[in-house]
């Protein structure tokens, strides 16, 4: 089993509580961070839901990048990973946002 730790961060002036935990596999080592405020019943930017992702690596070889539109402004991201490691890492990531942010929407964690 893996540690996970809470935490807090920021969106727009607004508390997000956060859940942390650390991926290892082989010679790949990631920090994944997940959180959200859950369903608000608003779709404005002003009014609506925070929510909060964080992949940073420590080893490993994956490559992370800004997607840019034509005037520069960023729109997205891009991971790039290579080794088998680094696949199984990242899937784990992936699952794990998807757990935090879930159990969050849903009100399990309030």
């Amino acid at each position: 089993m893996y540690a996970i730790t809470e935490g807090v961060a920021k969106i727009n002036d607004r508390r997000v509580h956060t859940f942390r935990r650390d991926v290892s596999v082989g010679d790949a080592f990631l920090t994944v961070k997940a959180g959200t405020t859950g369903y608000k019943g608003e779709v404005s930017r002003a009014a609506g839901s925070r929510t909060y992702v964080c992949l940073d690596t420590f080893f490993g070889d994956i490559h992370f990048a800004p997607i840019t539109d034509a005037d520069g402004c960023m729109t997205g991201f891009e991971i790039a990973g290579c080794g088998d490691d680094t696949l199984n890492a990242l899937i784990r990531a992936v699952k794990f946002i998807e757990k935090a942010l879930d159990e969050q929407r849903l009100g399990y964690n309030d």
